[in-house]
């Protein structure tokens, strides 16, 4: 007997897949992060998931401060500091209440999401090295976001991705003095302004970790480097990202506080309609500032700027993207399910974060279903149909660090987050 239609089609979407080979410092950095989690959860009270999701917003970070460059600076006279910030606000500002606008240095959603899923996919690749499973991951091609490929069990998932950071640290530079302007004959000192930092290949740049110190926000200034090959060193971030937090237990768990308090934030903020922790507002999604002050610019159509809109929403938490995942997820098994006889074919969502917001909403209802082939098109119950027709799950898993439902023995034992 032939191949069956079905394993064919995988074999073609395994041909026509890209293996996903980790770059050096992409390897280097994930692999740091991920022995910082496990030793921190030795430590601390952070769950491994809320650990993972927080160190994959680091790598993140390191691949958006690539792109850094002289424009799109804040300057803010009350920290006397430049900063890159990655919510439309002065950060520094924010931490205290006081919202003073600035565009965001975000890289478009197209970039973002190309960005992510490769990151994801080198961020499990690390952590199945980590736990001895000798699986491989590919990128795939429509309608396939990734392949997982388990030679041993000859198992294949396949898998559509939606993956975006809850924060992304922002830079900053100290200026070394107040800048100031000539206004009616006098010098005055410019207010919250955007500027051009013309001495970035010399700057000595910071990390803006915000953390939570008897009862309020600060910031805390961490050194990256003088930046002075910024126009050849394009993994600049990575590595010298790895070099501070490397065997720096302190660090890390400061920034493990500060993430789990802003994924607490994010939430409370959406289902308890509370926004009084200042950490949310450095939160992708956040919406519009609240109270809006009376010089918050409005948009060119209607309304107001948001601080951070939906379009940014975190891990999986897009509503276009859930639905759009859902029919995905199906389409993928329907297509590959029936009759395979090649491979044990499994089919999921993955995220870095479940849909914190929208889960109950949209997939609840849906995270249990099964279904099956009725070509007679008469069957009403499950008794109706023949005794030998494969039943499948919708999702054999909804996968992500910080929540997972699988409904399969393998992934159940494979994503222990």
């Amino acid at each position: 007997m032939g191949e069956s239609k079905e394993s064919v089609w995988a074999d073609q979407m395994l041909d026509k897949a890209q293996l996903v080979k980790p770059e050096t410092h992409e390897q280097n950095l994930a692999d740091t992060l991920i022995d910082l989690c496990y030793n921190a959860v030795k430590r601390t009270n952070v769950p491994i998931g809320i650990a993972l999701a927080a160190s994959f917003d680091l790598l993140v970070g390191a691949e958006y401060y690539r792109s850094v460059i002289n424009r799109g600076w804040c300057y803010c006279p009350e920290h006397q500091s430049l900063i890159f910030p990655y919510t439309n606000t002065c950060p520094a500002c924010v931490l205290s209440g006081k919202f003073y606008f600035h565009r965001s240095n975000k890289p478009e959603s197209g970039k973002i999401g190309t960005a992510t899923s490769r990151l994801l996919c080198v961020f499990l690749d690390r952590l199945f090295v980590k736990s001895s499973r000798n699986f491989k991951i590919f990128k795939g091609s429509e309608p396939i976001d990734i392949l997982i490929h388990d030679e041993q069990k000859n198992i294949l998932l396949l898998a559509e991705v939606k993956a975006a950071p809850l924060i992304t640290l922002p830079l900053l530079v100290r200026s070394e003095e107040k800048i100031t302007d000539l206004v009616d004959g006098e010098i005055v000192e410019i207010p919250h302004s955007a500027v051009d930092n013309s001495s970035l290949s010399s700057s000595n740049i910071c990390l803006l970790l915000p953390i939570f110190h008897n009862g309020t926000w600060q910031s805390k200034f961490v050194e990256l480097q003088t930046k002075d090959d910024i126009l050849t060193n394009t993994i600049w971030a990575y590595t010298q990202l790895e070099n501070i937090i490397r065997g720096n237990d302190d660090l890390f768990d400061l920034y493990l506080d500060t993430w789990k308090r802003a994924f607490e934030a994010y939430q409370v903020a959406y289902h308890d309609k509370d926004r009084s922790s200042n950490i949310f507002w450095l939160t992708n999604a956040c919406g519009q500032p609240k109270p809006r002050p009376v010089d918050w610019p409005a948009r060119s159509g209607t309304g107001y700027e948001s601080v951070s809109d939906g379009k940014t929403s975190v891990g999986m938490d897009r509503t276009d993207d859930i639905k759009k995942g859902i029919y995905q997820v199906l389409k993928l098994g329907a297509e590959s399910k029936p009759i395979n006889q090649q491979y044990q074919i499994k089919t999921a969502l993955i995220s870095n974060i479940h849909a914190a917001r929208h889960y109950d909403e949209y997939l609840t209802s849906l995270q249990d279903v099964v279904w099956a082939l009725d070509e007679t098109g008469l069957a009403k119950k499950a008794g109706e149909l023949d005794s030998e027709t494969p039943i499948y799950n919708l999702f054999d898993g909804i996968i992500s660090f910080t929540r997972n439902h699988p409904r399969d023995e393998w992934i159940r034992e494979n994503f222990q987050f």
